[in-house]
């Protein structure tokens, strides 16, 4: 009799411990608590692994195409020498719980710290689970800042919206829409007098006007503000000097992309004062494989691959730019020139025209159409 009610206790116990919802208290203090314990080597080692469910599955840094992996568990686990937990103190942030029963997932943010300085910032996500008596991870997600392109040609202000005002006229320069960069251009001169690359669209559209007068008046302006400016923007501004040659355009153009590796704009400008096509196709593909969608990238690879002769990769990128931009004038003149280029004379002359229709000041393409 009294075998029979342990034996009853321990089945109550284990159908307690099993089937005991997980609450949100305990989740939070769980990924809290086993997350900033990873610190001092030798000392986080037991603690990580006690964790750890041994259907734990992981996706670390996704933005790389990586796939989930199984966590492979095993004996020797424990004797890990602790060499990856060297950080002094981690801080974690829980911004959300979703509890599943015998389950939770939870959404938060680590921040890594050595000396006092935070060296990795972590975005993640979780599913915790209770095996027997005891909480574990049985999937995890994140994504670390540190993982992320970030080599850009930032703008060296502090204005408000300046940033979102520089991307548009950005945006407008890829666009070849030059008209409407310069005006976005005249407007962050103005708000912000002491800011070199707010001329970024006064150059580019006095460059591709020919207009040498208000090229070089916009030029020096943008040289006389360069104190505070970033190296990377000491170099784009230099490659607009009037008097530059195209091997003077490149070695700028070089040495912007050592400080702003990651910028499309700076790729596609090296690109195109490349002679040689083969190099100019490799500076723009490491562009596109970041940006695959972007305007300037997409109708450079076109034009480069048509240099090339690759044909079939130069329609695809026409394509891209079109599908991305269906209302932009240059979107259809890059196509008309690819079709030109393959011979479809009548194809390329509906392009022309749609460009034209698009924005009349492609007096360009109205007389390319107007040629065939």
């Amino acid at each position: 009799m009294k075998t029979g009610i342990i034996n009853l206790f321990f089945i109550l116990f284990s159908i307690s411990a099993f089937g005991q919802k997980i609450t949100e208290k305990e989740a939070r203090d769980f990924v809290t608590k086993s997350i900033e314990s990873q610190i001092g080597y030798k000392k986080a080692v037991k603690g990580y692994y006690d964790a750890l469910s041994k259907n734990l599955v992981i996706w670390g840094n996704n933005t790389w195409k990586k796939l989930p992996v199984e966590y492979k568990f095993d004996k020797d686990s424990y004797n890990d020498d602790g060499s990856y937990f060297y950080e002094d103190s981690i801080d974690v942030t829980i911004h959300d719980v979703y509890l599943m029963g015998n389950n939770a997932s939870l959404m938060g943010t680590i921040k890594f710290y050595i000396a006092g300085v935070n060296t990795t910032y972590r975005n993640f996500t979780c599913i915790i689970t209770r095996e027997g008596s005891e909480l574990k991870y049985i999937r995890w997600v994140h994504a670390d800042n540190t993982d992320l392109a970030a080599n850009f040609l930032w703008p060296s202000t502090k204005i408000d919206g300046g940033l979102a005002a520089y991307n548009k006229m950005r945006e407008a320069m890829f666009l070849f829409n030059n008209d409407l960069a310069k005006k976005i251009s005249d407007s962050l001169v103005a708000q912000d007098p002491k800011w070199a690359t707010a001329h970024l669209g006064q150059l580019g559209y006095y460059f591709w006007k020919g207009d040498k007068i208000n090229l070089t008046k916009s030029y020096n302006e943008a040289m006389s503000k360069l104190k505070g400016a970033s190296i990377a923007e000491r170099h784009v501004i230099s490659i607009f000097n009037p008097y530059n040659d195209k091997v003077t355009r490149r070695y700028h153009l070089d040495q912007a992309l050592i400080y702003a590796s990651d910028d499309p704009m700076i790729r596609c400008w090296n690109a195109y004062w490349q002679e040689d096509v083969t190099k100019a196709i490799e500076i723009l593909v490491t562009a596109w494989e970041r940006f695959p969608e972007n305007a300037g990238v997409n109708t450079m690879l076109a034009y480069k691959y048509m240099d090339d002769g690759q044909m079939d990769k130069a329609k695809q990128h026409v394509e891209i730019f079109l599908r991305v931009y269906p209302n932009s004038a240059n979107a259809y003149d890059t196509a008309g020139d690819y079709y030109l280029e393959t011979g479809d004379k009548a194809k390329a002359k509906e392009m022309f025209l749609k460009a034209y229709s698009l924005d009349n000041l492609f007096t360009a393409s109205k007389a390319k159409a107007d040629k065939l």
